[in-house]
């Protein structure tokens, strides 16, 4: 008897398959579905759009990805690259992931000698960047600074020593293209507000400059079309043959 129990106590605890319509069910008092296994290609990420490139003529024509791909350029610094739908359960597989490695970006009020390294080094070279430097090249931290403002210009007298006094208007708004999405596309130029802060000599506070972004983002979908055209001539022969769909 204890042992007809024992045996009886295991028949119950171990859950029973069922097969309805091809799909496998297991039960111990509930029917539940046991969801069948596919095998799923990983996720790979990339920081270059080249490489994404490389990636897409190798392994499209892989009979285990289902086609058409789709490739969406989401936002300026970020590529997806996904399939269609997949015949067993129609879910799709996201394959890539692209995602640049990008500098800090400036900060909105810098001193002088942050604002003339960010400019040499994250800026794309251009009449904007020229002529911010060359306005800090007239103003020093050991220099005293003034200036009259009526939101609109601003005019900054730059003191050096006793010898020498300059009267400038400063422009409110200069054109600048920072690096901020791929390299391998044309750094979109944008508006930037051009701001003097004058220092204090006697505090030993030295006088900052003012680089704002002012376009209200409207450079995020210039730099969306750079990269989505710099796919549609990479890709051009994918792309005809009805492979490959780019979306921004």
């Amino acid at each position: 008897m204890i042992a007809e129990a024992i045996e009886k106590i295991q028949l119950l605890a171990n859950p029973e398959k069922y097969e309805i319509n091809g799909e496998t069910y297991s039960t111990n008092k509930n029917l539940f579905r046991v969801a069948p296994h596919i095998d799923r290609p990983e996720k790979a990420k990339f920081s270059s759009l080249d490489a994404i490139t490389q990636a897409l003529r190798v392994e499209i024509c892989n009979d285990v990805i289902t086609k058409p791909v789709f490739l969406n350029v989401s936002d300026h610094n970020r590529v997806t690259v996904f399939t269609t739908y997949r015949p067993d359960n129609l879910q799709r597989d996201v394959i890539y992931e692209a995602a640049p490695c990008l500098p800090a970006p400036l900060a909105p009020w810098s001193c002088h000698d942050d604002a003339i390294i960010a400019l040499r080094s994250q800026f794309v070279p251009n009449d904007g960047v020229e002529y911010i430097l060359g306005l800090l090249s007239r103003i020093s931290s050991d220099d005293s600074v003034s200036s009259e403002d009526n939101g609109v210009s601003q005019e900054v007298t730059a003191i050096t020593g006793v010898a020498l006094k300059t009267n400038e208007t400063v422009r409110p708004r200069v054109l600048l293209a920072p690096y901020r999405t791929f390299l391998e596309v044309e750094q979109p130029e944008s508006e930037f507000l051009l701001r003097v802060k004058p220092g204090d000599k006697e505090s030993k506070i030295p006088p900052k400059i003012g680089i704002i972004e002012a376009d209200g983002g409207a450079w995020k979908l210039a730099a969306r079309k750079n990269i989505a055209d710099y796919f549609r001539k990479s890709l051009s022969d994918l792309i005809t043959r009805n492979l490959l769909i780019v979306a921004e």
